[in-house]
């Protein structure tokens, strides 16, 4: 069976969510054979975040990644395995760690902690296993051709363009250097384009966190968006999000054209009913990290590039 022949179901921000993840493959068909959960012509592509605020950390990861290493799925790196990945690996030069352990780092962290402690053997094995992922994956049609893009939070032509599609040594160490071009570059693929609000402005986030910048809907397509309608922020802080417009140059080279290929992302913890953001646009996170639902797309081979939300499935 060829690539071309196989049916595809992406699956959003697990977060530890190992019952929710077992029940969405149950549902979608794969079965546990030799402890690996597979189904004929099909495969799974996770989109990242499997670790950290969630209570099945292991089991996740024993789910995840055996179906990775046996072709049964492909997966890309989220935020969270990224952070992991610096919060356990040594400066070159200093020894310090990439991700420093402040009170904060550390507590973002320790539900992956709490099952595997930090310089335990199988803890650094978990860290070398995500240095394999990938930051972005296009999926081939086998003829040429593209059939979907995959990255956790966001998809930006130009800059997939400069990025390596896997972290190295140098880059990885860029990448954790505050004002290096790859830290803002990491910042973009894996949280999302951020601007600033406009002075006086600000909104506390999901965390509780004072903020004075927006994580912005970067596959918003009106070019006359105001600041409260590209905001990604909590509900009940919107209010406090300025209808004031934003300046084009603020969000240039964002827009992903109605002619591109489908890409699938995660990262944006968002809530209701499933459904595509466009016609080929489609964040697959719905909060499962906190109570929500474990979110799937059915890509099925010959139904075209049109996303629909009858394929959408859900824990």
């Amino acid at each position: 069976m060829g690539v071309e022949d196989l049916n595809y179901h992406i699956i959003g921000d697990i977060h530890g969510q190992g019952d929710k993840l077992e029940r969405l493959l149950k549902r979608l068909g794969y079965l546990r054979q030799d402890g690996i959960y597979q189904q004929s012509g099909a495969r799974v592509v996770f989109l990242g975040d499997f670790i950290d605020r969630g209570p099945q950390q292991r089991q996740v990861l024993e789910i995840v990644k055996p179906m990775v290493e046996a072709g049964h799925a492909l997966a890309v790196m989220g935020n969270h395995e990224f952070n992991a990945i610096a919060y356990h690996t040594p400066h070159p030069e200093t020894g310090e760690p990439l991700r420093p352990h402040t009170d904060k780092n550390t507590a973002q962290h320790r539900a992956f902690l709490r099952e595997y402690r930090l310089h335990d053997e199988e803890t650094r094995e978990i860290i070398d296993w995500f240095r394999t992922l990938p930051l972005y994956l296009e999926v081939s049609d086998g003829k040429g051709g593209v059939l979907f893009r995959a990255v956790h939070a966001c998809w930006k032509s130009p800059l997939i363009d400069r990025v390596p599609q896997y972290l190295d040594d140098e880059f990885l160490v860029q990448a954790c250097t505050r004002g290096a071009r790859a830290c803002e570059d990491i910042e973009v693929l894996l949280k999302g384009p951020e601007i600033e609000l406009p002075d006086g402005h600000g909104f506390e986030d999901k965390d509780g966190n004072p903020r004075s910048s927006i994580r912005i809907r970067w596959w918003n397509r009106n070019p006359e968006a105001n600041y409260r309608e590209l905001a990604m922020a909590p509900e009940n802080q919107l209010e406090r999000i300025p209808l004031l417009p934003v300046e084009p140059a603020r969000i240039e080279g964002y827009h992903y054209g109605p002619d591109e290929p489908p890409v699938f992302f995660g990262h944006y913890w968002l809530t209701g009913r499933p459904r595509p953001l466009e016609d080929n646009l489609a964040c697959l996170d719905y909060s499962a990290g906190k109570g929500g639902k474990l979110v799937a797309y059915h890509w099925q081979v010959g139904k075209g590039a049109v996303l629909s939300e009858d394929r959408f499935v859900v824990a």
